[in-house]
């Protein structure tokens, strides 16, 4: 259950402006927008995360993760708020099939190992970020330098360009729980 209501951004006279829904004046000019023409139309913002917990999708949507009790992939319906992170795609963000049946294989052999069991789970040494690092070095996909890759640079490389935008939406949110509407001047 996703319980984010979203994000409206929208562009009338001056900035963007923000919301949880469309109002039915401009805050900055007043004017009436039931009839007025926007400037940029509505549109959402994506969703922000809770926990600093990550996985590994396969191409069905499938969440593999490792945690206390051990790998699996039947908590799917967890990850509602999350955030999603491209490793290999072209332009539309869509992975090339090689690619996917290559990840699916390397996925499905990762998981098959004995050693994402729940007895080597340890919250600070062998965790979901070592499976994530495993799976990358197996994978070695373009672009990542995957033989010193560690959870720091992971983060890094990886989850911190991502990450960022994420805060500014977290912040965003909480101003709007606050202010109802928030303007952005454009500059």
């Amino acid at each position: 259950m996703n319980l984010d209501p979203g994000i409206v951004c929208y562009q009338h006279c001056q900035g963007r402006l923000f919301a949880f829904s469309l109002p039915a004046a401009c805050p900055l000019c007043r004017v009436n927008l039931e009839n007025e023409p926007l400037q940029i139309p509505p549109f959402s913002d994506y969703k922000s995360t809770h926990d600093l917990h990550i996985g590994v999708t396969d191409s069905e949507g499938r969440v593999f993760e490792y945690e206390q009790e051990g790998l699996h992939s039947d908590y799917t319906s967890s990850w509602s708020q999350c955030l999603a992170i491209p490793i290999i795609s072209d332009s539309s963000n869509r992975l090339d099939p090689v690619w996917q049946e290559y990840w699916d294989f390397t996925l499905n052999t990762l998981a098959k190992d004995p050693v994402w069991c729940e007895e080597r789970y340890d919250e600070t040494s062998f965790n979901c970020y070592s499976f994530v690092v495993e799976f990358l070095q197996r994978l070695a996909p373009p672009g990542l330098e995957v033989k010193t890759l560690s959870k720091t640079s992971l983060c890094s490389q990886l989850f911190l360009p991502y990450t960022i935008p994420a805060a500014k939406y977290i912040s965003l949110y909480r101003s709007l729980l606050k202010e109802k509407v928030v303007p952005v001047q454009s500059t």
